[in-house]
């Protein structure tokens, strides 16, 4: 991506993350139905989306600031849609051109950083804002059921991530 790619993907995952999108809550039913219209209703319900979506709102910044990604890419190694964590990864990973770096690899505004919370199985992902010395800055979805703008370290639980070109 060129700088202008990477001002607007951040641009419009900082609005995306202060719109509060969130999955059903106690005091409120879901309000992610934007981010489950990038999908087709076969692939992802609103019943699955509610429990991870993550995966979904990195999709759909990335979708609103003009990057083309299909909501599935056509490669039966990439084994679900973009709403989930793991085809991130797998799609990056496919590419010769590189798009999967390591975490020891440094972080960029525009990367999109992958968490592993669990056995080594993405489950996180966000949107890298800033970068300031040994933390940054994201965009996420579903950090404690809601999107935000958040301040994590750059620690052991960074995966990887994905530069998109």
């Amino acid at each position: 991506m060129d700088e202008n790619q990477i001002a607007g993907l951040i641009a419009v995952a900082v609005s995306e993350a202060k719109r509060n999108y969130h999955g059903d809550t106690s005091a409120a039913i879901s309000n992610l139905h934007p981010l489950r219209e990038d999908f087709s209703p076969e692939e992802v319900s609103m019943e699955s989306l509610n429990a991870d979506w993550s995966g979904a709102f990195a999709y759909h910044c990335a979708k609103l600031a003009g990057l083309r990604l299909p909501p599935r890419y056509p490669d039966p190694r990439v084994r679900s849609g973009f709403q989930r964590v793991q085809a991130w990864r797998e799609y990056a990973m496919l590419h010769k051109i590189r798009l999967w770096h390591s975490p020891a690899e440094p972080l960029c505004p525009g990367d999109f950083v992958i968490f592993r919370l669990a056995e080594d199985r993405p489950e996180l992902i966000g949107i890298v804002l800033a970068v300031e010395g040994d933390t940054m800055e994201l965009a996420v979805g579903n950090y404690h059921n809601h999107s935000a703008v958040v301040e994590r370290p750059i620690d052991g639980l960074i995966s990887g991530f994905v530069r998109l070109p």
